[in-house]
């Protein structure tokens, strides 16, 4: 199906919008998501989000945190330094319950941050596993191609008695009967 300019510029602002599913959109097109997301790429439209960007967004955000936890500590010592005996008890009440719900907010902002590094680290030990295992068939494959060499070399000598050094990419090939 072919769309007009102005329905690429409509369907693009849905897309940066990124208020429905790129499923969504591109049903509403008539096109597969895989295709939209290519016309996406190819026009630069702003992608939507990845994982990279969330990762950022959550060290941003516990900086910010812990930025803001610091300025309000400061802050509240200056008070109760410059006012002394004359705190007001409501305010400061005030501001320490203030200040502990950004402490609170801080540890469960940190406690998920520490929930992500042990995922990634798991998927990480995982992706080392299933590498170890492609590895390990690909030398036990190798090992049977060598042994397959090897019988095809005590299989067929050659006319001196000695074994004819047949290379791994000979194995398959018919031997000529005039060797």
């Amino acid at each position: 199906m072919t769309h007009t300019p102005e329905a690429w510029a409509s369907i693009r602002a849905r897309y940066e919008a990124a208020t429905e599913t790129v499923a969504q959109i591109a049903a509403d097109v008539a096109m597969t998501p895989h295709r939209l997301i290519l016309r996406a790429r190819a026009e630069g439209w702003l992608l939507r989000s990845s994982g990279k960007a969330k990762t950022q967004t959550t060290r941003d955000t516990i900086k910010r945190l812990k930025e803001l936890l610091q300025n309000r500590l400061t802050q509240l010592e200056s008070q109760l330094t410059a006012i002394g005996e004359e705190v007001n008890a409501l305010a400061s009440e005030r501001d320490i319950r203030a200040t502990n719900t950004l402490v609170r907010t801080l540890e469960k902002v940190l406690e998920l941050e520490h929930k992500e590094r042990k995922q990634r680290s798991q998927r990480a030990r995982q992706n080392r596993k299933l590498n170890d295992a492609e590895r390990d068939e690909l030398t036990r494959r190798i090992e049977n191609l060598r042994m397959e060499q090897q019988e095809i070399c005590e299989a067929n000598p050659t006319e001196d008695g000695a074994e004819d050094a047949v290379g791994l990419d000979g194995l398959g090939e018919t031997r000529s009967a005039s060797a």
